[in-house]
């Protein structure tokens, strides 16, 4: 009973595509309006691992490119992978959306996103005592939707993915639940505290087939290099983040989240999420000091 339990605790997370406790830096993956939008052209990835001292313990990738194309389409490709012991998915998704400039109000995009995900099996894994799991590979069409906003330091942004969920399996439900519809809202704004210092707030909200989960962080900047940060998860996780941004040019990032509720059992190894940002130009699309088309 006890692994089975865990099993359904990793297969809850497992299908919650485009999660990340580093989620800023991988916009795009659940909302294609930010493709194209916060820069001109980036591209970031973020690898996580999540409880490796649990047998059962899984990973993810979530990877994205993004380009500004004539100041008003933004096109990118997302990649969203997730593994554990034997269930692998992986979701690729193109992004596109159209951006709205207005005089001395900011911009606003409407994007959309179409793509394949595909969920394998290696079934001399899926063993739990009496119970033996022969799910047959599954393959489901992707399409999301979203919308975004961006005045000076502020963006935010509401999203829909997955509009397509696979038809429900009630043979192979206890194991596999097949990925539903995810909303999301996102917002971040950006205070200048003092010269060299800047503190960001912002949040995830996702909702997930009657599931919550809420993820706010804190973060202070220093010289737009350094940053050292605090974020929760929900009611039940607190995690603390650093980044260094190089050159302008490069941004990596570490976090470490830890659950400290009952499901807890101290020896889990917590959640590590790594990122690498390559700011192919680090300068925002709207701000003070880029000429805007008006409308």
């Amino acid at each position: 009973m006890k692994h089975l339990v865990t099993f359904a605790f990793l297969m809850a997370s497992l299908f919650s595509f485009g999660q990340s406790n580093l989620y800023w830096n991988n916009y795009s993956n659940f909302n294609p309006a930010m493709s194209g939008f916060q820069y001109n052209q980036h591209a970031s990835a973020t690898y996580n691992n999540s409880y490796p001292s649990l047998s059962g313990g899984y990973a993810g990738l979530l990877t994205d490119v993004g380009v500004n194309i004539a100041n008003h389409h933004g096109v990118g490709i997302a990649y969203t992978g997730d593994y554990t012991k034997g269930v692998n998915s992986h979701k690729a998704v193109l992004n596109y959306n159209y951006q709205f400039y207005f005089k001395k109000a900011g911009k606003l995009a409407f994007g959309a996103g179409a793509g394949v995900g595909h969920t394998a099996y290696d079934y001399n894994k899926l063993t739990f005592g009496d119970f033996t799991v022969l799910p047959e590979p599954k393959t489901n069409l992707e399409l999301n939707a979203g919308v975004a906003y961006n005045w000076r330091n502020l963006y935010v942004g509401f999203s829909a993915t997955n509009l397509t969920p696979s038809a429900f399996d009630p043979i192979n439900a206890y194991y596999y639940s097949p990925p539903r519809t995810q909303y999301h809202v996102q917002a971040q704004y950006a205070f200048q505290i003092a010269k060299k210092f800047q503190l960001t707030p912002r949040v995830l909200y996702t909702y997930h087939n009657g599931f919550q989960r809420l993820q706010p962080n804190l973060t202070l900047t220093y010289n737009q290099k350094f940053s050292l940060g605090v974020s929760s998860r929900s009611r039940d996780g607190l995690g603390v983040n650093v980044g260094w941004d190089i050159a302008n040019k490069f941004r990596v990032a570490y976090m470490f989240s830890a659950t400290v509720s009952k499901l807890s059992n101290g020896v889990n190894g917590g959640v590590h999420d790594f990122t690498f940002s390559y700011l192919l130009k680090n300068k925002p699309v709207i701000g003070d000091d880029v000429e805007k088309p008006k409308l």
